[in-house]
């Protein structure tokens, strides 16, 4: 074997060596996101009649929130998301895995972040930079005094993001002077069906709720190969439709009974069973009939996140944010999370943004004047009602 052979196949072998510990890594981060899912879908869901929500973009954007977090809080939040043992390298994973998705071919996926800082306080100079770092965070600052209040530039910034989809995130009156920071997370993906459903074969077909009630849908239509199984364990079926370029697919897993749903978010509530659902799958000559549907979801996440763990990061005088202000006591004092998706018969469009604002614990407003008794002065103590001089006298350092 030549020269130029062997060190084409030792290139070959290093690269395939890189991409096993790549994938190896997205998996332990993956099962990281999964689980978490899994635990706030038990805590948002339960009691909605159809909701959307992006785990990718609650799980990134309080990853990239926790560089900046320390002590107990620090440890809550790791717990919380899942990423105890990863430690660190967490932030590595998330870095690469931002750059993977923002180049991936075939379907429109595009995936950032941002931190927009209130100028009036003194950040801690390396967590901006890490988060620009390893999370690729665009920069800005919170401008109080802008046209249509501080809100507009923000949400200005998460409409470009998300293809418009994801509108007003932040409410006016959301920011004030006690605003320390916001940190976002914006996903937007668009994908194309590797099978699309003919719009001719789209009629009005009933749906039957939980209530017992029936409703009428679009419901599109078509006969394709695709993945699918027929889980009797638990009572449901589960096909996989696949976007062009098959990196991406859209599962459904649809209970055998009309009220099997109950049944699935119970069993999805035990820690690695969500995994089940997409495993075993065969392909088969099938006739699929799916709603077009399209969902808008808006969650505020603090409660829910307190309830699976992350407890101190929310709590004002308790949490621990010295990586990110050492003057002053902050904490997250908002978590909103909006979702749209669109499922249509060319494919589906879905887009999703997180915002974390932290606040100081406690704020005392800037005086319009300053008085500094830096240079001789006298002094007295008075009587008020008697207007008797008690004390006088003066200081010269």
């Amino acid at each position: 074997m030549n020269t130029m052979r062997l060190a084409l196949l030792v290139l070959a072998i290093a690269g395939q060596l890189v991409k096993a510990d790549y994938l190896d890594d997205q998996r332990d981060l993956s099962a990281a996101t999964s689980g978490f899912s899994q635990r706030l879908y038990q805590k948002v869901a339960l009691g909605l009649r159809s909701m959307v929500y992006s785990p990718y973009s609650i799980h990134s954007v309080f990853a990239m929130t926790s560089l900046g977090a320390r002590g107990k809080t620090a440890t809550e939040m790791k717990q919380a998301l899942g990423i105890t043992s990863l430690a660190d390298n967490t932030h590595e994973i998330y870095k690469k895995l931002i750059s993977d998705m923002n180049s991936v071919p075939d379907v429109k996926l595009n995936t950032g972040n941002a931190i927009f800082v209130n100028p009036a306080y003194e950040i801690v100079p390396q967590f901006v930079a890490d988060v620009e770092s390893k999370y690729f965070a665009k920069a800005g600052n919170i401008d109080l005094s802008a046209p249509g209040g501080p809100e507009e530039p923000i949400n200005t910034y998460v409409a470009n993001a998300t293809g418009n989809m994801i509108q007003n995130l932040i409410q006016k009156g959301s920011i004030d002077s006690s605003t320390v920071m916001l940190l976002i997370n914006t996903i937007f993906f668009n994908g194309t069906w590797r099978f699309p459903f003919p719009e001719y074969r789209t009629f009005r077909r009933p749906f039957y709720s939980l209530d017992g009630g029936i409703s009428s849908v679009d419901m599109m239509s078509d006969d394709m190969t695709i993945k699918y199984k027929k889980d009797n364990s638990i009572g449901i079926e589960v096909v996989e439709l696949p976007f062009n370029g098959e990196r991406f697919h859209f599962y459904i897993a649809l209970p055998e009974e009309v009220n099997g749903i109950k049944g699935l978010e119970k069993f999805l509530a035990t820690p690695g069973n969500v995994d089940t659902l997409f495993g075993g799958l065969r392909s088969v000559y099938l006739g699929v009939s799916i709603p077009k549907f399209k969902i808008e979801t808006t969650l505020g996440l603090v409660q829910p996140l307190k309830d699976i763990g992350m407890v101190e990061a929310f709590s004002p005088g308790y949490a621990n944010f010295t990586g990110i202000i050492r003057k002053g006591g902050v904490f997250i004092s908002k978590v909103i999370h909006k979702a749209i998706i669109d499922v249509k018969e060319t494919g589906t469009v879905a887009a999703a943004a997180t915002a974390v604002v932290i606040s100081i614990t406690s704020l005392k407003h800037p005086p319009e004047k300053r008085f500094v008794a830096d240079h001789p002065f006298l002094f007295f103590i008075r009587d008020e009602l008697t207007q008797q001089i008690l004390f006088q006298g003066k200081f010269s350092g």
